[in-house]
């Protein structure tokens, strides 16, 4: 089926959606999302008011399926939407949900009359508007004589002097004049504070996008159905490197404050990225230092001259959203303004020419070092060049090129005969004077890469794999230095794990760099409003940029007990709410998970999982303080645990006597195993899909029963057993069953159609849901009940470089 072509920015809501960029934008900030989630978007508005069939989400999302579950992975996309569109399922505004037939896209959509962009035009030479200090200067400077003036700011500074809230004026040989901050910049965002951009990746993701999300689900219930090995830990290991060389870390953001750019210098000295704080210089062996740059600014691409003495930033204004190219000096002037209404700027290899796009990349135009002299080569209205880079000759273009819709009258400048078909994505090269093409590969994406001298093109491509999330393909192709024709198909070079991007390398390609995303589940806290119950300030705990489980709080409320992989391993840490740093309670050489905190307060209790074992071999006890762990006795094969949190409660160890009968007995940090508390005939069991009642007198347990879904009560100690069963129709098949702090209800996970849900159920059997998500989710309450903590799913953007062999 032919996709409907809109080249019209349009607007719903509070949102604007830019078809030629594929970019959604909520009151001009844009939202950063998968490429399956754009292509998904683009569905509904290409059809607003009718009925979307599954069947129709399903061809435009995958090529092929025989390796995908639709179903989950159509609830999943539909529901990853609505988040970015702020929307309820119940109370839809923008996509409503057709029982048994699809979903409708309801919002009105209106054209979006926001003006264009400034024409095309080159900064003059004078000063330039420059933030210095501590966000109270707007600085008009040039320099009064002709000593260099060195801008670079070591980081630390930079911190020092917004944290103090002082002002930095620049030396005295330079003149500036002071002038009030307009309202249109704000405050210069502090260093540590989160940025909203990256570079919109536009379909790099195509398939892998809406995979993410629906492996890192699937991971996230296999982890606790049986124990997976844990010696090696996905989120705070080294990426890997096919060839063995490996990745070293050059950042370590959180999702907070996402890289969205980076590169190396050509001597592979150095290499810039970009993030929140603006420009950094990493150097090699040394510390990262902060460049002069304009608040706010969404750094797409950095480009080095080949003296690596200078910059070229392309990205958006945060707060005019123009797209600029500006020129950053490392050290003897003021970063410079070159371009306005462009973008992707690149300088040759010879230093004598840069290349850019415009018209929200519809353009590719070529200019003199400094700017001068522009013109264009390239153009197509229904499409877009999302990359582009130089030969090394210097004498023609390579461009990734998206023919977006049917030519209709409307084509290539450097040719009008043979077009892509339509939606075609391919590799081209043009002639750099006259826009002549010289060749075009077809299903080729070249979202970023490099080029060296022999004319070898290297270039990244992202997938989607099992289990965990991404993998980059660092692919490599011989072409014709004279022409950029593919003297080869293009095979893999090297494979590296997560989603890559922004590849780059130094001039004889001995080092490489890219921004890698990756993908990991983090701990979550919340307040809970009651009556009700609702949900209210959600917020990411650690954003330690690895992989993390809550499981209990300490006795105040102020920190979550959590397994955490930061240690390379599974240790159990303790997090404070106030932003402090994870503090260490307990590692041992293998494992550390599940950790409880006893009613008295006084220990941690915790298991102990070897490497490759699918059942915990010890229970361990370390002081609730930290400090060494000690084994706590028991016998037979070991099952997990509960603790109560009120004082005078106890800690309870269930037991599985093969396929015949759940056993639970008391636990004692000191003695361990005591008397038996409870029997029941054997159900089908997850790991830690039980819980104990704040007292200590009952215990909730799920069987998982798909046909009569429920939770039962087990009375401890009474014989016969008293049991009670509440049932739980119409939510899905509960995972699991906590309870709240005061006893009254419970806090249920359930798996459903759309993913999974957690529900509070009091103990009369009404349900309420209060969260949705891709990934199971479970709640542990604080012991005053004011919070819970959950775990979700997070990313990281980071740098990482290699060293290749000569």
């Amino acid at each position: 089926m032919a996709m409907t072509v809109n080249l019209k920015k349009v607007r719903f809501g509070s949102f604007q959606f830019d078809p030629r960029r594929q970019e959604l934008r909520k009151h001009g900030y844009r939202i950063r999302m998968s490429a399956s989630q754009i292509r998904l978007l683009n569905l509904f508005i290409e059809r607003p008011g009718d009925l979307i069939s599954r069947e129709d989400i399903s061809a435009r999302l995958w090529v092929d399926t025989r390796n995908i579950d639709v179903a989950t992975g159509i609830n999943t996309a539909i529901n990853r939407l609505r988040s970015h569109l702020d929307d309820s399922p119940e109370a839809p505004a923008y996509i409503e949900t057709v029982i048994g037939l699809g979903y409708r896209f309801i919002a009105v959509l209106e054209d979006d009359a926001a003006p264009e962009p400034a024409p095309h035009s080159v900064a003059p030479a004078g000063g330039d508007l420059l933030v210095a200090g501590s966000h109270t200067l707007l600085m008009v400077a040039e320099p009064s004589g002709g000593d260099s003036l060195d801008l670079r700011i070591p980081k630390s500074e930079i911190a020092e002097a917004m944290s103090q809230q002082t002002e930095v004026f620049f030396p005295a040989n330079a003149s500036a004049k002071a002038l009030p901050l307009p309202e249109w910049i704000g405050s210069a965002p502090a260093v540590t504070k989160a940025f909203a951009r990256s570079r919109q990746w536009k379909l790099i993701l195509a398939v892998a996008g809406i995979l993410l999300i629906g492996v890192a689900g699937w991971v996230a219930f296999t982890r606790f159905t049986t124990w997976r090995p844990m010696a090696q830990s996905p989120s705070a290991d080294i990426p890997s490197s096919r060839n063995g060389a490996g990745l070293n870390p050059v950042t370590s953001q959180g999702k907070a404050d996402p890289v969205s750019s980076a590169a190396v210098s050509p001597d592979g000295t150095r290499v810039a990225y970009g993030n929140h704080a603006g420009v950094l210089v990493h150097s090699f062996g040394g510390s990262d230092e902060l460049l002069a740059s304009r608040p706010a600014f969404e750094v797409s691409r950095i480009s080095w001259s080949p003296d690596s003495k200078q910059l070229l930033v392309s990205g958006t204004d945060g707060s005019t959203g123009r797209h600029q190219v500006w020129r950053v000096p490392l050290v003897g002037s003021y970063p410079r303004l070159m371009i306005s209404d462009a973008d992707l700027a690149t300088f040759s290899a010879d230093g004598i020419s840069i290349a850019y796009t415009r018209e929200h990349d519809t353009e590719v135009w070529v200019a003199a070092a400094d700017g001068r002299n522009p013109r264009k080569v390239e153009s197509d209205a229904t499409g877009s060049f999302p990359y582009l880079l130089w030969a090394f000759s210097g004498d023609h273009l390579l461009l990734d090129h998206i023919h977006a819709a049917p030519p209709s009258g409307l084509g290539l400048t450097s040719t009008t005969a043979s077009l892509p078909p339509h939606g075609e994505e391919f590799y081209e090269s043009v002639d750099s004077q006259s826009g002549a093409l010289l060749d075009r590969e077809a299903d080729t994406t070249f979202r970023s890469g490099y080029v060296l001298r022999d004319g070898s093109v290297y270039f990244a491509v992202a997938d989607a794999v099992s289990p965990v999330a991404g993998q980059t393909r660092l692919m490599r192709v011989l072409t014709d230095p004279k022409t950029g024709r593919f003297l080869e198909k293009p095979k893999v070079a090297d494979s590296f794990g997560g989603y890559g991007r922004s590849l780059s390398a130094s001039a004889d390609g001995k080092r490489l760099a890219l921004v890698l995303q990756r993908s990991f589940v983090d701990t979550f806290v919340a307040d809970v409003r009651r009556p009700g119950p609702t949900l209210s300030g959600v917020r990411e705990l650690s954003n330690k940029n690895v992989e993390s489980y809550p499981h209990a709080w300490t006795p105040d409320g102020s920190a979550v007990l959590m397994e955490d992989a930061s240690l390379g391993r599974w240790a159990i840490f303790a997090h404070p709410l106030d932003g402090s740093p994870a503090y260490l309670i307990a590692k041992t050489d293998d494992s550390a998970v599940l950790p409880q905190l006893t009613p008295d307060s006084r220990w941690v209790m915790f298991l102990q999982f070897s490497p490759n074992a699918p059942t915990a071999n010890a229970i361990l006890r370390a002081p609730a303080i930290g400090g060494v762990a000690e084994i706590v006795p028991t016998t037979g094969k070991l099952g997990d645990f509960s603790c109560s949190v009120q004082p005078g409660g106890t800690c309870v160890v269930r037991e599985s006597l093969g396929n015949s009968e759940l056993v639970y007995y008391a636990l004692d940090p000191l003695k361990g195993m005591g008397q038996e508390l409870a029997r029941t005939p054997w159900h089908a069991i997850l790991l830690g899909d039980w819980g104990v009642s704040p007292d200590g007198s009952t215990v909730a347990v799920v069987d998982h029963d798909t046909v009569h879904p429920g939770v039962k009560l087990l009375r401890l100690g009474t014989s016969p057993l008293q049991a009670r069963d509440i049932p739980l129709a119409g939510f899905g098949t509960p995972l699991g069953a906590g309870w709240a702090a005061d006893g009254r209800s419970l806090y249920v996970q359930c798996r459903t159609d759309d993913g999974f849900q957690l529900l509070d159920l009091d103990l009369r059997g009404a349900a309420k849901v209060l969260r949705k998500s891709t990934v199971p989710l479970w709640a542990i309450p604080s012991r005053d009940g004011k919070k819970i903590a959950f775990p979700g799913y997070s990313t990281s953007d980071n740098v990482w470089t290699q060293e290749l062999s000569p």
